[in-house]
């Protein structure tokens, strides 16, 4: 380790001194070599060109001994850098010699300098540490750390003797002092306060810095003889002593100490205070400081190594926040012409800072609109026809334009709106050629209304609402045609079958055979229809009602029912996943997948059992007792733009309540995990999806109408809860939850 000495005071104390931040390094440091509880002279010339550093190395023997760490008495090169912001310089030798070279890291302050001397192990690499020196540049340093040769050399296989005669009044009364000290100081580096007191300096004659070596060989002998107190516990401190003040290695390492501590203290404190402030820093600096701090040793002069690494993970968190930053903005130049990508990114930035998200408008405004073209006119699937159709409703509304001038919007939904149309002619013709090919319309069987039925489900959950659009709506309302005209020929054969068929699966199967969405509600097969109203009463006492075949559903507990009836109720979801996942997993690769997964199991059950909740207190006030469990949830009215996936395209938040709900005990429980308070879980983005999606609204107002035309006691009601409670934890096991 490389250290330099500071000043003392008058009473041998070191004393504060200015911190600069900025240090130049010196042409020249001299000191000691420490090895083996060995110390070698030793020289360090340094030639600076800007941050590159070249210079001579030199190691002197002492006394015949050489060290081990490199050659001794032979000028060794070094190069390296200096890096002053850090204040550490960085030196590799140059001997020839692979095996013994090694690598300095030297921490530079304006009070000296301290180091790390490791192996220098392949190119660059970090080794073991192989030894420790103390440097100077000033001349009080230099004088001190010559102070320690002499003391090493003076005391060289020198042990205090038993000096007999008289003992000196004021060495007694050091000797008394010290002994006191002792006894409340236990410290080991407070020990030595003892060498820096009045009392020391009338015993030994000078101050320590200065005493005469003869003088301390002289006073520990007559510590060991005539000023050893009789009683036997102080004559063994007292010979303790001795021995502390007689010995070189104490003094050696007590100098040291004190260079070090001085040394280290400059040049934490003020790394410490650069880390604090707003200095430029790089992961390479970063990485150094951890280093000197743990090469260096910082913990024995005081310092908490924890606080100092908590401000350079502080640090580290700032370059990997700027490093992340600059990623995601790279992502708007990579994927300039994807737009539905540019969209998603941006979505998921929103909650950046004012600053970033200038820099993503800017971004956006320059790349989205030539995007837009490229995705029009490559878009070819039902999914792409959707997000375009999404963007075209949204596209006339100057505060969900995600960009800076609400005409390129417009322009954009109205490339989009002309893309879809074009598109919808397209899946017309495929529509009518699945049609030609999976149906008949000169068959007039059972068999083939069936095949209808089934082929009309197959389209709707291809083409959901783009059925409605251009040549597409014609398509579809011939396929319903058809098939309607083929129900009213085959009304009494429906109804025959009908009458011949009992119990509930029976029934319902039936209706699920040859009915599709409202053909019960045409009066060619009123017959029909109500024979099933009358027949369905007790297990399906929600028919009628928009989203009824859910909700009886849940009253039955048909979970495979219910699987294909999540499939139909979320499908405007399904195609985010692939869209999402990949957008996602561009970002973050452990990210799109884990949302595959989430979204595979996406269930209505979440929408339907939250609304059920919230609504339990307004339908059925009586029901409830004073005890129940109140709960506060906080609702946020916003103008959201979401695509036929689900995605948000936009939003402008109009306010915000915090309202209390009161749920029977029974369904505490429940309450608490749909609207857990972490927004981050699947339950609470299910439910701000679902509670404002299309297809699940008019299934929860169907629950709201059921609500109201029964009571929370009635048949009905109870074993929709039921149902609602038992299909929510098999939604949970299959999300991976308990």
């Amino acid at each position: 380790m490389l250290a330099a000495c500071d000043g003392s005071s008058a009473e041998g104390r070191p004393e504060p001194l200015g911190k600069a931040a900025i240090v130049e390094l010196p042409a020249s440091w001299s000191g000691l070599v420490l090895e083996s509880r060995k110390s070698y002279p030793a020289t360090l010339s340094l030639d600076v060109d800007g941050a590159d550093v070249q210079g001579v190395l030199r190691v002197e023997s002492f006394n015949g001994a050489v060290p081990r760490l490199t050659t001794a008495d032979a000028d060794i090169l070094v190069e390296g850098a200096y890096d002053p912001v850090v204040g550490v310089l960085s030196l590799t030798t140059q001997s020839g010699d692979r095996r013994g070279e090694l690598i300095l890291d030297v921490a530079v302050s304006d009070a000296g300098s301290i180091a790390v001397a490791s192996e220098q192990r392949h190119i660059n690499v970090r080794g073991a540490q192989r030894a420790r020196a103390v440097f100077a540049t000033d001349r009080d340093a230099k004088a001190a750390l010559e102070r320690i040769a002499v003391l090493s050399v003076a005391f060289e296989g020198w042990r205090p003797e038993m000096a007999e005669g008289s003992c000196p009044a004021v060495l007694a009364a050091w000797r008394d002092e010290a002994l006191a000290f002792q006894e409340t100081r236990r410290d080991p580096v407070e020990q030595y306060d003892i060498f820096y007191t009045d009392a020391f300096r009338r015993a030994f004659g000078a101050p320590y810095e200065t005493v005469d070596p003869e003088r301390l060989k002289q006073n520990a002998s007559l510590l060991r003889g005539a000023c050893r107190p009789e009683d036997r516990v102080r004559g063994n401190k007292t010979n303790q002593l001795a021995y502390m003040i007689g010995l070189g290695q104490p003094h050696q390492d007590h100098l040291l100490w004190r260079f070090e501590s001085a040394t280290a203290s400059r040049w934490v404190e003020t790394r410490s205070d650069i880390l604090k402030s707003d200095t430029p820093m790089t992961p390479g600096q970063l990485n150094l400081l951890d280093t000197m701090w743990r090469g260096i040793g910082i913990s024995r002069y005081g310092y908490d190594i924890n606080e100092l690494n908590a401000d350079i993970e502080r640090r580290k968190a700032i370059l990997r926040a700027e490093e992340n930053r600059a990623d995601r903005l790279a992502f708007y130049d990579r994927y300039k012409d994807r737009f539905d990508l540019l969209i998603e990114v941006a979505r998921n930035h929103a909650n950046q800072d004012e600053d970033f998200l200038a820099e993503v408008q800017d971004k956006l405004d320059a790349y989205l609109e030539p995007a837009s073209e490229v995705y029009a006119r490559d878009a070819n699937y039902v999914s792409e026809a959707e997000y375009m159709l999404a963007w075209a409703a949204q596209a006339g509304t100057a505060e969900l334009c995600p960009l800076s001038k609400p005409a390129t919007c417009r322009r954009i939904g109205k490339r989009f709106e002309g893309r879809v149309t074009d598109m919808a002619k397209d899946f017309a013709e495929a529509l009518e050629q699945a049609a030609a090919r999976r149906t008949d319309k000169h068959d007039r069987s059972l068999e083939q209304l069936a095949t209808q039925v089934m082929f009309a489900g197959d389209m709707d959950m291809l083409y959901g609402d783009l059925l409605e659009i251009g040549k597409l709506t014609d398509s579809w309302a011939d396929v319903t045609d058809t098939r309607q005209q083929l129900q009213k020929r085959l009304a009494k054969p429906l109804q025959a079958e009908l009458d011949g068929l009992s119990g509930a699966d029976a029934l319902v199967g039936f209706e699920r055979r040859y009915f599709f969405g409202d053909d019960l509600g045409r009066g060619s097969v009123r017959k029909v229809s109500e024979t099933l109203d009358a027949r369905l009463a007790n297990e399906a006492p929600f028919r009628g009602l928009e989203g009824g075949d859910y909700l009886n559903a849940l009253v039955n507990q048909d979970i495979i029912r219910l699987r294909e009836l999540d499939a139909h109720y979320t499908r405007g979801y399904r195609p985010m996943i692939a869209l999402a996942g990949a957008s996602l997993s561009m970002l973050n690769p452990a990210a799109g997948p884990a949302l595959e997964r989430e979204l595979a199991n996406l269930s209505a059950i979440h929408g339907v059992f939250g609304a059920y909740l919230l609504n339990y207190q307004d339908a059925w006030p009586k029901c409830l007792k004073s005890s129940d469990p109140v709960f506060e949830v906080t609702k946020s009215q916003s103008t959201v733009t979401r695509n036929e996936f689900g995605q948000e395209i936009s939003r402008v938040t109009n306010w915000t309540t915090r309202d209390q709900y009161k749920v029977p005990a029974s369904l505490e429980p429940h309450f608490r995990t749909l609207w857990r308070s972490d927004v981050r879980t699947s339950d609470a983005r299910f439910m701000d999806w679902l509670l404002n999606d299309q297809k699940t609204n008019r299934l929860i107002d169907g629950l709201d109408e059921a609500m109201k035309q029964h009571g929370c006691d009635s048949p009905a009601v109870e074993a929709l809860e039921q149902g609602m409670i038992a299909y929510y934890s098999d939604v949970s096991r299959r999300l991976g939850r308990r």
